[in-house]
């Protein structure tokens, strides 16, 4: 590590003398020096203690009663969140858990750099699982964004539940058994500094057909296993930890009121979103204006300008566009004398030229950079009304496919002009056989076009 130069000495000064150097921080009542509890991949220490100090968090429990209340509230400005096992399926929270084997839980919060993890050390260097394609994939736990690392103890204990140097998930099966992921969730955000928590989705209550608010299933063995759970944190756990919660001013309210813990007090969500945002104050309508001015300057800038008076706005006004009416302009050419079809007979054919075609166009005018493509509308009169054996050579164009036919409106016809949309081809002419009997009396017809 190399020496910095020209170092803010106030931020010297601060850091040495704002209080006495290595006191630690606070996360109780008073000072001390704090235990290491947090750590990186390679056992580094993180310190997170009292890094959200006197704040308010919701804990997402897994109950399905968490999707009854209206979640988009909690992505207010102000409202931090803490998430459990699988249940960032239904909510992305700030802050996640897991105590169990990191192959259960969802690649995407793994690989989400937003959610920061709290994970048993123990997991550390096994892999996770790929819910998409359905196989491990080759990347650890300790090798994913935003991962810290916390040590685990199995013997519960109240009056050291939230002061001891590990953290506590319940009970081994020695000692009764009776773990929980929730405890550990419970234990950080303490440490973390916040002292104001609201249960979301805290049940208590599981069934084959009353799982979570995910799609999971859950075994008559399992669910009978998280029930017994339940009962232990419902009797023993907290009430024993409510005191010692009471005495740190670590409260804890339960959103749900139908829900089996019945120790913290309920609460609405409303009123937990209204209480965990009202510091910041109004915060969509929250004035800017004059905050630059200096401290000594602030009562000059107290009484705001109304906006129209305010010069700095010019530059937000931006001018509305036009609306783009668009008008369909029918361009037809100058009409012309129509020629006549020109007849050139031999001793043994009969050709005929038909004149150059003059379409009419119609053109849309909309825009004069995007190309137009000429329709043309083409023009029949009941001369064109040929005798199916006569034109029965003549049904296919020049590359065999069949035209399509449409009837012309006035005097039906057995054969219709196909209409197209780039100019067509001039008209095969008409070669009868070269048999006497068939071109004598033979009257080709008129083509107007």
């Amino acid at each position: 590590m190399r020496r910095s130069l020209m170092k803010d000495q106030s931020d010297d000064k601060g850091f040495r003398y704002s209080r006495d150097r290595h006191c630690g921080v606070t996360v109780s009542s008073e000072f001390y020096q704090s235990c290491p509890m947090f750590f990186t991949r390679e056992g580094s220490q993180l310190n997170l203690i009292g890094h959200y100090r006197g704040g308010s968090a919701f804990l997402l429990c897994n109950g399905p009663s968490m999707i009854k209340n209206n979640l988009s509230l909690l992505s207010k400005p102000g409202i931090m969140t803490y998430g459990m096992n699988n249940g960032p399926k239904t909510f992305r929270p700030d802050f996640w858990t897991c105590v169990d084997d990191p192959a259960r839980f969802l690649k995407s919060i793994w690989l989400n750099p937003k959610v920061a993890k709290f994970i048993p050390m123990a997991s550390m260097e096994k892999k996770i699982f790929d819910n998409e394609t359905w196989e491990m994939m080759n990347v650890k736990v300790g090798e994913c964004p935003n991962v810290i690392g916390y040590r685990r103890n199995e013997k519960f204990v109240a009056d050291r539940f939230l002061f001891e140097d590990t953290i506590n998930w319940g009970n081994h099966k020695d000692y009764g058994g009776g773990r929980s992921v929730m405890l550990p969730s419970i234990r950080i955000l303490f440490l973390l500094g916040f002292r104001k928590v609201y249960l979301l989705g805290c049940d208590f209550i599981m069934s084959e057909e009353y799982t979570y608010h995910f799609d999971e299933q859950r075994s008559k063995g399992a669910v009978n296993c998280n029930m017994s759970t339940y009962k232990r944190l419902k009797d023993e756990y907290f009430p024993q930890l409510k005191p010692f919660f009471d005495a740190e001013g670590f409260e804890v309210y339960n959103c749900n009121p139908d829900s089996g813990l019945k120790v913290f007090p309920h609460i609405s969500f409303d009123d937990a979103i209204k209480e965990a945002s009202s510091d910041l104050g109004d915060v969509a309508n929250e004035r800017t204006w004059g905050m630059y001015s200096k401290p000594s300057e602030k009562e000059k800038w107290k009484d705001e300008l109304p906006e129209d008076k305010k010069n700095n706005l010019k530059c937000l006004q931006v001018d509305k566009p036009q609306p783009v009416i668009e008008v369909a302009i029918e361009q037809r050419a100058e009409p012309v004398a129509e020629p006549e079809t020109v007849v050139q007979k031999t001793e043994t054919s009969t050709n005929i030229v038909q004149p150059p075609v003059d379409p009419v166009v119609l053109v849309t005018q909309v825009d004069p950079s995007i190309p137009v493509t000429p329709v043309i509308e083409a023009k029949y009169t009941e001369e064109d009304d040929y005798d199916e054996d006569e034109d029965s050579d003549n049904s296919e164009d020049a590359d065999g496919d069949n035209e399509l036919q449409k009837p012309l409106e006035g005097k039906p016809t057995k054969q219709a002009e196909q209409i197209v949309e780039q100019p067509r081809q001039p008209q095969q002419p008409y070669i009868p056989p070269e048999t006497d009997e068939l071109t004598e009396g033979f009257q080709p017809p008129k083509v107007k076009i």
